[in-house]
């Protein structure tokens, strides 16, 4: 069975994602996924010709922050990155869907997941979800941003309403650890009663 984890940036997702691992599930992360792509020799070599040399650091290597900052202000040049790196993720999905035994529960981990259309490929949805003030603190915290970029960034992203709208199931993450282990527990155990 394949769940998709989806959730807006700084939802927790993360987190709910390890929690699900402790478990002894298999996670399918689309966040590593995209970076061991953007990391191969010819993806960077686009993304400096989409960019300029600005977001290289002084080892003459992309610098993940600028190159963020640089995508969420011009919208442009991050509708050029989704379609250098998107199709190669998708592509690496539905390799993993094929090979997926149907006794098993796969966790695909996507921050897209409908922006992407990978929640095509999923049995289950899973939505993780937080107000957007709890969000913005939480990404000028994590990834020193600022808040005006914060908003870019979740702004960017499909509205929670419709994620829930399309969710079989959704894991509020408005409290401490342990509640959201005890919520993560009871989707678990349903979605284990559904691959019996």
């Amino acid at each position: 069975m394949i769940v998709g984890l989806t959730g807006g940036i700084a939802s927790g997702k993360s987190t709910v994602s390890s929690i699900f691992k402790d478990f002894g599930i298999k996670i399918v992360d689309a966040d590593r996924v995209a970076k061991e792509i953007s990391n191969k020799k010819i993806n960077i070599e686009k993304i400096i010709d989409i960019f300029g040399k600005s977001i290289l650091d002084e080892h003459n290597e992309i610098d993940r922050k600028k190159l963020r900052e640089r995508a969420f202000e011009d919208k442009n040049l991050l509708n050029q990155l989704n379609n250098l790196i998107h199709p190669q993720v998708i592509e690496y999905f539905k390799e993993e869907k094929d090979c997926n035994n149907i006794k098993n529960i796969v966790i695909f981990d996507v921050p897209l997941l409908f922006e992407s259309q990978i929640d095509k490929m999923c049995d289950k949805i899973i939505v993780v979800a937080v107000s957007k003030d709890v969000q913005v603190k939480r990404i000028i915290k994590r990834d020193n941003s600022s808040e005006k970029l914060a908003l870019k960034i979740i702004e960017s992203q499909l509205p929670l309403e419709y994620k829930i709208e399309h969710a079989d199931f959704v894991i509020y993450n408005d409290a401490t650890i342990e509640d959201l282990k005890t919520k993560v527990k009871e989707v678990y155990n349903v979605l284990e009663e559904n691959v019996r």
